[in-house]
């Protein structure tokens, strides 16, 4: 499961150089998995810190700055694609829950 999460993230243009990586591979790997996530803060993201030693801050911008280099380098038509219906009309992208609800259901589909 975690190298389909890796080829999925990275045509995503979520690159394992991004800090954010190995946080978003774990937390939709997790959820891949059964295990319960939500709330981020409380759940997924706590998990994390304990684990790395992070603020649960840390890991949630880091999620978002890797989201956001995605938007920004990757192939857009595609991101829309996969995305189009979760994306924060505000923001332009989808939030981190929306990010990995979403990866989680094109991932279903994938295996």
């Amino acid at each position: 499961m975690q190298e389909l999460i890796k080829k999925y993230l990275i045509t995503m243009g979520i690159m394992p150089n991004c800090s954010g990586y190995r946080y978003l591979s774990e937390l939709i790997g997790d959820l891949c998995h059964g295990k319960e996530i939500f709330p981020l803060k409380h759940n997924g993201y706590k998990k994390l810190s304990d684990k790395y030693s992070q603020t649960v801050g840390n890991i949630d911008k880091n999620i978002q700055n890797c989201i956001a280099k995605a938007w920004n380098n990757c192939d857009i038509d595609l991101l829309y694609a996969r995305f189009g219906n979760t994306i924060d009309q505000d923001k332009g992208k989808p939030t981190c829950k929306q990010f990995i609800v979403q990866s989680y259901e094109n991932l279903r589909f994938l295996k």
